[in-house]
């Protein structure tokens, strides 16, 4: 019987990753969710219906943390064949610049970028060991100038500064990414759970265009 290939998903509580996850168990593959605390506690409660996931309790904001779900890694399983990060947080919707709290937009910026960068770097040496190893950023086009200054984009009049501008980072961040993975076997690509046709929300109910990109991705 062949493996099954391991899977990382992140998740701090936004709802879209039990989905993603399922949906990675019909693809075979073996899924830890690695759970900031709010997500954690609810997963936890849910008992039997996550049985079939290795949920890990995480601090984002924590290197040692990480080390720790790198090292549990290492020791079950010895490689990674595909890193999802979808962990974010989100704060100051419809602030102005006399309202936003910077240490807000701080530790949102240390949940939505930093904290990927911190796992890229620790899960790289894991994922070089699969035959065909795969990162996914999870997005949002509230992160792209381009779909934000396009007044038919449902979110385009959205103010959320801190959330958006740490999209953007990570976008500009995956794009870079590309380049230098590019002559390795690493594939890593962006992913906006929101379908722009009908702006389906980032929930557990996703739309099968969503859904068939995903499963694209991770086949």
């Amino acid at each position: 019987m062949d493996r099954k290939r391991v899977a990382v998903l992140t998740e701090a509580g936004n709802g879209l990753g039990k989905a993603m996850a399922n949906l990675l168990l019909h693809q075979n593959y073996k899924v830890i969710i690695a759970a900031g605390e709010e997500s954690y506690n609810k997963l936890s409660q849910e008992g039997n219906s996550v049985r079939d996931f290795d949920l890990i309790l995480v601090d984002f904001t924590s290197e040692h943390s990480l080390l720790h779900l790198r090292d549990k890694i290492k020791k079950e399983y010895g490689q990674l064949d595909l890193l999802i990060n979808n962990a974010e947080t989100v704060n100051g919707f419809g602030h102005k610049i006399d309202q936003l709290d910077i240490s807000e937009v701080k530790y949102l910026f240390e949940i939505n970028f930093f904290s990927i960068l911190r796992i890229i770097q620790l899960m790289k040496p894991l994922l070089e060991k699969s035959e065909a190893p795969k990162i996914i950023n999870v997005t949002s086009a509230l992160g792209d100038l381009s779909k934000m200054n396009d007044e038919t984009f449902c979110y385009s009049n959205y103010d959320l500064t801190g959330y958006s501008c740490a999209k953007a980072a990570l976008n500009m961040y995956t794009h870079l990414q590309c380049k230098e993975f590019k002559p390795d076997k690493i594939n890593i690509y962006s992913f906006d759970p929101v379908a722009l046709k009908n702006c389906t929300y980032n929930s557990v109910i996703i739309c099968d265009e969503v859904k068939d990109r995903f499963i694209s991705l991770v086949q």
